[in-house]
């Protein structure tokens, strides 16, 4: 099996100085996303999914076009929730993430203030990832001993996610059986539309997950890195 993890491509948090709380992409961004959608054109894809927020949708207009397959959204890839920060200004947005770093962190498990604790993001991304695979590509969890294995079909099958910096940084540690932390987006840090891939690895009784490669770039190599505003 192939997973493909898409971040979605650059938004406009702050039009006219006012932020958004569910931002489109920049003109900028929709250069990125038609250019991961050329970069991927040339895969055949069992299936295509999208987080339901408007940058993630956006994002995967192109690939629909690309690879003539329609992604399926699922609720459970938006990103972590935060409080509403609509109508605030650049300087506010930025004084709220700065105090919400600047905490120990051991209180980053309670997320960033008024929002979603990272723990039950956490948990979500693993429980729908799970049930993805599960229920959509016969895919089961077998625990022989002190090892996670998955078992896998025969058939190869090679699926794209387009999602977000913290989405696909918790998916990545869950399939990696990596220990969740509250700080995952920072550890699997991506760049607006880089592309990410996970392999299996199969042993007797069962598979596991590898990282072929992270957050590949190559493919916005001429253009500018303009400005990204908060990193979700």
């Amino acid at each position: 099996m192939e997973i493909f993890l898409l971040r979605h491509a650059q938004p406009d948090w702050e039009p006219d100085d006012c932020a958004v709380d569910d931002p489109a992409l920049t003109a900028l961004g929709r250069e990125q996303a038609q250019r991961s959608a050329d970069a991927l054109a040339s895969l055949d894809f069992d299936a295509l999914y999208a987080s339901p927020l408007l940058r993630s949708q956006q994002s995967a207009a192109p690939l629909e076009k690309a690879l003539q397959q329609k992604p399926v959204t699922l609720r459970w890839l938006r990103e972590i929730e935060l409080p509403s920060l609509a109508g605030r200004s650049s300087e506010e947005v930025t004084a709220y993430f700065a105090a919400a770093r600047s905490r120990e962190l051991s209180a980053w498990w309670d997320g960033l203030p008024g929002g979603e604790s990272f723990r039950h993001f956490q948990d979500r991304i693993a429980a729908g990832i799970e049930a993805l695979l599960s229920d959509h590509h016969r895919v089961e969890i077998h625990e022989p001993g002190e090892f996670r294995l998955w078992q896998l079909p025969a058939e190869t099958e090679r699926l794209l996610i387009t999602a977000h910096e913290g989405t696909n940084a918790a998916i990545l540690s869950h399939l990696l059986g990596l220990p969740a932390v509250p700080f995952a987006w920072m550890r699997f840090s991506t760049a607006w539309s880089g592309i990410t891939k996970l392999r299996s690895i199969r042993f007797p009784g069962g598979a596991a997950f590898a990282l072929e490669y992270f957050n590949r770039t190559d493919h916005l190599a001429d253009l500018e890195a303009g400005v990204g505003g908060h990193s979700q």
